[in-house]
């Protein structure tokens, strides 16, 4: 009984705190997707990005599923590390787990004219880069 008293005790402090609230709040959820461009092959790549990633982000975001889109370069590489990470920021969870694979398939149609297109240009797109993994984060901040 003594040991349970004591015990109690000293969780106390953690439980009044836990009444007060947490110290963080949670934010939009973001996939970054890390990428490995084939050597001589970066450029060209920014290139795809530009003509086919960039309008298809844009069109999320216009269409209220995606709240903003970056890219960044790994400045100082080391070995076996990313060239570069694209990121997304989702405006929840659910536009991004809920969303129908019909409207991803309705973006790749309008871009290059036919779904049969799309995945041939995808399939192009591997002469260029390897994809390495996708993660999926959320953002968190402390609270006030």
């Amino acid at each position: 009984m003594r040991r349970f008293l004591l015990l109690a005790a000293l969780l106390l402090p953690l439980s009044s705190f836990a009444a007060e609230g947490d110290p963080h709040e949670l934010g939009t959820y973001w996939t970054v997707t890390s990428v490995d461009t084939k050597p001589g092959r970066f450029v060209d790549y920014l290139d795809d990005l530009k003509k086919y990633y960039r309008r298809s982000m844009d069109q999320q975001v216009a269409d209220g599923k995606v709240k903003s889109y970056k890219m960044f370069t790994n400045v100082l590489p080391r070995k076996d590390e990313p060239d570069m990470w694209l990121l997304v920021e989702w405006n929840s969870g659910a536009d991004l787990l809920d969303t129908p694979q019909e409207y991803f398939e309705g973006i790749t149609a309008k871009l290059f004219g036919s779904l049969d297109d799309g995945q041939a240009a995808s399939i192009d797109r591997g002469e260029l880069r390897t994809l390495l993994s996708t993660t999926l984060l959320r953002e968190m901040s402390f609270s006030e």
